[in-house]
């Protein structure tokens, strides 16, 4: 089979890899009948299962039906709250990591794709991201809490996990496969279902810091819980809080010494080398033999620096060309530019005067926040139960970012009050481009205020028919959050300050616009950026605002769910069934403060938009037993769902509206051979419909004097074109839709024994992505598709200069992903201590991209570097595995766990020598496309005091990152398009280095 197909069949390497495993365990079957005597009654569901009563009903992520003994189809991963106390976690987000298949793309430990994603409004968010598919502007993992949705937390549909409770966390359960029949939409790549202790009893409290091994980072943490039952056991309440508080890393060039090395990619096309046009594709020039791309040390910002450079481009004189000022802004001194630099100053460079954008680029955003939780139920009647619960999370982050030099087209006048006569002399008659890093003098903070507030109330009970049961709840949720992003350059105050010259009649500076009587530049005040120290504190506050955002949306959710046996079954158990129906209405609305002036800043969040979605769903689900008991094996069921879902969204800009209905749908089944081997497998159609932020998010289009305006342009030998390229939301996406496959063993030769292999495979068709605007170009060039989206310069016939692009948010081709997921979980009794290993793994052979029909797909399974040139998703490395092991004996518990991060590519896209076809002279070469390996160990240690008195007392420490082990090199530039600004891949590889957290728990 080819690769890069996308067809449903299963690679042979997963047959051969099923069929081993089931030719092993039915030959063992066989030889060692023994086996299932010993372990007869036990379970085979996968480890870390919720252990309960035999008449208790459990829940089970991933089913809407409830039942005794019920043991899942699909892969099921479960978090328990020992294991997370073992590892010392104190948040959601942490346990998500420990999870190989979820790709931390954002989270506590890592500040996201850095500088170039600070106007985001995602800082200090985090969010679950299985299998890497979550597309950048919405959620492909659906988070749950006890089975239900939580209100979404940010304009992109996502929850972000720092703001649920974590204080009463009975487990965390994770599908690594498609749910939508259970759920509803999002539930693509799988689900994370927090599920909450609500029968604790008893008070539990836990303090504890931590902090790094280089003495930053510092975070403090508290969590209190209580329960009790009231009304002589008919009702029961708990309560929880918890706070934190990271102090945050910034600057990674600074702060880290594998950072300062300044490892990124240079783009080796259309550079200058001592005033000669050279590149890879030019015979004879300096860097020719060189590839494309290079992966280099010492990365720099080229014609950037603190006191201001001029560039090297007309109209400035010969003279001034590659000129910087001094410290008083007096003189001007040669300035190094580095090597590869382009005549258009775009991107970095390696080496030169310029300074390192990683010296900005936060490790750790500095995050507050709070969650409190409160949730009651009481027994109305033997067989009617109320229930109540309610929630509230707030969080504050803080991360710096860039303060906005002047625009390469931002001109600079010979007249200029504040040049000398000696650089006048240099400058001559024309105007000159000035380039200048204002960060040392200007603190630019972008600031999110994030709440989130949830009630439910609902009640369940008996039908009175059987063993039938209802459930209906009501549920409201409402976000909101508050953004600023100080220190904005507004671009006519800027040039209004900064064009200044002599008052005729005092002498004194003045702003030229006021001189000839602008209106638009009343109150100028004229801005010395020549030089350091010369902006008075009133030129910066007239020439730099603050953009502001606010977000507010709200959910009301009412959902009904009927359960019980339908009959009798054929022999072999029961047939139970589950339906219902939900009703769900979003509303949702971003603004901007009304500012004359906000699409004239640097630094846009976009403009005003709302929307409205309505969803109604009804679903069903049965479960049958086949046989049970026979001479085909122990047991054999089936389970069948499937959901409608009818959408409705309003576009509040436009009032243009439109509803789709789709269909999800889920087979599964399973099969044990006998007690301790079972197979199983599931066959789903799963669907995510378009989120609020892709369907209506209105944006300015890029200022084509800046660096995020301009395209390099195929079509006229890789010359960049400035060019205004509009991103932002698309009314008309469709829901993508997903085929999802599972198949499975689950083998349980002994009762302290269980180790499981799963193949999986998923494919996505007409995926939401968010293109840049250079892949709409390069896709159109290279593939003569998305050309529709590109506007020449009509002026001038038959012209390929680009004047405009539309990077719209679009439905392309289709992703695929296969891979093996793996468990093993073994415990040994020695003496009266228990040994405990646990192994999770992930194996990713197929992630299969195809920008659209007619494009060559891709396949980026390997992928350890951040750029994802095709579309807005993480890829991964192939090998991802966590293994722990938990000694317990008395009161003293010590845990040593183990992640492996497999070695990868850089970038699929690229050939470099370890490659097979490399060759220099290709426009993807690159000189190293390869990322090493890591091995990341964590130890935590526990010791519990009893008191008579029933007090009990943990004092617990925790050492993450127990060697110290540096990243590999992986940065994140494509030469081009920044994709990330670290020079390494923050969502696998631990970036803080060695740290400590030392803490008490006390129950009673």
């Amino acid at each position: 089979m080819n690769r890069t197909e996308t067809g449903r069949r299963i690679d042979t390497r997963a047959y051969r890899i099923l069929a081993t495993s089931a030719a092993m365990a039915i030959a063992a079957t066989l030889a060692s009948p023994a086996w299932g005597q010993q372990t007869s009654g036990q379970t085979s569901s996968d480890s870390g299962a919720p252990q309960t009563q035999s008449n208790q009903a459990i829940i089970v992520t991933g089913t809407r039906i409830q039942r005794n003994g019920f043991e899942e189809q699909v892969p099921n991963t479960v978090i328990s709250a020992q294991q997370i106390e073992n590892l010392g976690r104190v948040n959601v987000g942490e346990v998500l990591n420990s999870i190989p298949q979820n790709a931390a793309f954002q989270s506590d430990t890592n500040a996201g794709p850095g500088v170039g994603s600070r106007a985001s409004s995602n800082i200090g968010a985090n969010y679950a991201n299985l299998r890497g598919l979550n597309p950048y502007y919405g959620t492909r993992t659906l988070t749950l809490v006890d089975s239900r949705r939580f209100v979404p937390t940010s304009d992109s549909g996502a929850v972000d996990v720092n703001l649920i409770p974590s204080a009463l966390i009975s487990r965390v359960e994770t599908v690594t496969g498609g749910a939508s029949a259970a759920y509803g939409s999002d539930a693509i790549a799988g689900v994370v279902n927090i599920i909450l202790d609500r029968e604790f009893d008893g008070v539990r409290g836990q303090l504890d810091f931590g902090i790094t091994d280089r003495g930053d980072g510092e975070s403090y943490h508290g969590a209190i819980a209580a329960g009790t039952d009231f009304a002589g056991g008919r009702g029961h309440v708990v309560v929880s809080g918890e706070y934190q508080r990271n102090e945050g890393v910034d600057g990674c060039g600074l702060e880290r010494a594998w950072c300062a090395e300044s490892w990124d990619v240079f783009s080796n096309n259309r550079v200058v080398v001592n005033g000669v046009l050279s590149g890879y594709n030019i015979p004879g020039s300096p860097t020719y033999g060189q590839p494309n791309f290079i992966l280099g040390r010492d990365s720099k910002l080229a014609y950037y620096h603190q006191n201001g450079v001029i560039r090297d481009r007309a109209p400035a004189s010969d003279a001034a060309r590659n000129m910087r000022f001094n410290d008083a802004g007096t003189m001007l001194i040669p300035f190094d530019p580095g090597l590869y630099s382009q005549v258009t100053a775009l991107g970095p460079r390696s080496g030169g005067d310029g300074p390192s954008l990683y010296n900005r680029a936060a490790l750790q955003t500095p995050i507050e926040r709070f969650a409190v939780f409160g949730a009651a139920r009481y027994d109305l009647s033997d067989s009617i139960r109320a229930t109540l619960e309610a929630s509230y999370g707030e969080r504050e982050a803080v991360a710096l970012s860039i303060a906005a030099g002047p625009a390469s087209t931002f001109p600079f006048y010979p007249d200029n009050v504040f040049l000398t006569p000696e650089v006048q002399a240099l400058v001559g008659a024309n105007p000159f481009s000035l380039a200048e890093d204002m960060d040392d003098e200007i603190t630019s903070l972008n600031t999110a205020n994030a709440s989130t507030f949830r009630i439910l109330a609902g009640l369940n009970g008996d039908l009175g028919l059987g063993n039938w049961t209802w459930d209906v709840y009501y549920q409201y949720g409402r976000n909101t959050r508050h953004q600023s992003l100080t220190h904005n350059r507004v671009n006519s105050f800027f040039l209004f300050a900064t064009d200044a010259v002599a008052d005729p009649v005092t002498g004194d500076p003045v702003c030229r616009a006021v001189l000839l009587g602008n209106p638009d530049a009343e109150g100028c005040v004229p801005l010395n950026i020549f030089g350091t120290g010369n902006m008075s504190p009133e030129a910066i506050e007239y020439a730099y605002r603050t953009a502001m955002e606010d977000f507010r949306y709200e959910q009301h959710v009412v959902a009904a769910t009927f359960q019980g046996e339908l009959f009798d079954g054929i022999g072999a158990g029961p047939w139970a069934a589950a339906f219902g129906a939900e009703y769900r209405a979003d509303t949702g609305d971003v603004t901007h403060g009304n500012l004359p002036y906000y699409d004239d800043f640097a630094g846009s969040f976009g403009l005003d938009y709302s929307g409205e979605l309505s969803v109604i769903e009804g679903f069903g689900e049965i479960n049958m037993p086949i046989f049970e008991n026979s001479e085909f094996g122990e047991l054999f069921e089936l389970n069948a769902a499937v959901r409608y879902t009818s959408t409705e969204s309003t576009d509040g800009a436009t009032g243009d509206s439109r509803t789709v209905g789709t269909t999800s749908w889920k087979l599964g089944a399973i099969f044990d051979a006998n007690d301790w081997l079972r197979f199983r497998a599931t066959r789903s159609r799963d669907i995510r419909a378009a989120g609020f932020r892709e369907l209506f998010q209105q944006q300015i289009p890029t200022d084509p004097a800046t660096t995020r305006g301009r395209v390099m342009n195929p079509y006229d030998g890789g010359a960049f074109d400035s060019t205004p390229i509009l991103s932002g939301g698309n009314f008309a996406l469709t829901p993508e839709t997903a085929d999802t496959t599972t198949i499975g063993i689950v083998v349980s030769p002994a009762s302290n024994l269980r180790f499981s292999v799963d193949w999986y495979e998923i494919e996505i068709n007409d995926a939401v992505t968010t293109p840049a605007g250079q892949q709409i170009v390069d896709t159109c060039f290279n593939f003569n598709v998305f050309c529709d989206r590109i506007t020449f310069n009509p002026a001038v016939p038959n012209n390929t200069d680009i004047s405009f692009v539309d990077a719209r948010q679009i439905n392309v081709g289709s992703f695929t992903t296969r891979g093996f997921d793996i468990e093993l979980d073994y415990t040994l009794e020695i003496g009266e201590a228990r040994l405990n290993y646990r192994l999770l793994g992930t194996y990713l052979y197929d992630m299969i991209i195809q920008a659209a029909q007619g494009t060559a797909p891709v396949d980026f399974a390997g992928q350890s570097g951040p750029a994802a040139p095709l579309g807005d998703f993480n890829p991964s490395p192939k090998w991802i595995l966590n293994g722990t092991v938990t000694y317990d004996h008395g009161p003293f518990t010590g845990t040593l766990q183990g992640r492996y991060i497999g070695p990868g590519a850089l970038n699929k896209t690229f050939i470099g020598p370890e490659d097979p076809g490399y060759d220099p002279t290709l426009p993807n070469s690159i000189n190293r496309n390869r990322v090493d390996s890591r091995f990341y160990l964590t130890l935590g240690l526990n010791y519990q005091l009893d008191f008579n008195s029933g007090v009990e007392v943990d004092l617990f420490g925790i050492v993450d990152n127990l060697l110290d082990t540096d990243p590999p090199i992986a940065p994140g530039s494509t030469g081009s398009v920044v994709q990330s600004s670290y020079p390494t891949n923050p969502a696998f590889f631990d970036t803080l280095g060695r740290r400590y957290r030392m803490g008490v728990r006390v129950r009673y």
